[in-house]
């Protein structure tokens, strides 16, 4: 039983981690939108190829805070069901929902894979750059497999909150 929370901690710890690199990787894509825009409108010299970046860049980072979503179960929750039903129909809810949020996340692991082995099978490459496309999506499987991962381990888990009091 130790052993099972501190392997939920570790993973709650490195789904933090990993959100935080994600939301500074966000801000850097912000930023260099900014200039990509001011070098397009004032100097007519837009980054070469940042519209090929941009899309992809995003799902990876998107993706790559899934995982602490799935871990601090801050996805969104409707309780007015387990509200009026009490806490123990409450808590099994929860549990229900968590299980679901597993499988989903499971399924789109399982979906991500097969489409970055498409991309790889087919050849795909950006428009502009013509770099592959097959690593941004594996990238994209991975961080969505860890969330699948995080669901799993966190599946015995209360909710943040109950865990700290």
């Amino acid at each position: 039983m130790k052993s099972a929370v501190a392997l939920r901690s570790h993973a709650c710890r490195l789904a933090d981690r990993i959100a935080t690199a994600a939301v500074l990787g966000l801000l850097a894509l912000a930023l260099l939108t900014v200039a990509d825009v001011t070098g397009r409108y004032l100097f007519a010299t837009p980054i070469r190829g940042f519209n090929d970046i941009v899309p992809l860049a995003g799902a990876v980072l998107l993706s790559a805070c899934m995982p602490h979503v799935v871990a601090r179960r801050a996805n969104i929750a409707v309780e007015l069901v387990g509200q009026r039903l009490g806490a123990a129909a409450s808590r099994r809810l929860d549990g229900f929902g968590a299980v679901l949020c597993t499988a989903f996340f499971a399924l789109m692991a399982w979906q991500y894979i097969r489409y970055a082995i498409e991309l790889q099978q087919t050849g795909d490459v950006m428009p502009i750059l013509r770099w592959p496309v097959w690593p941004w999506w594996s990238a994209v499987a991975l961080f969505i497999s860890i969330a699948a991962g995080v669901g799993l381990l966190t599946l015995g888990a209360g909710t943040p909150t109950e865990e700290a009091a």
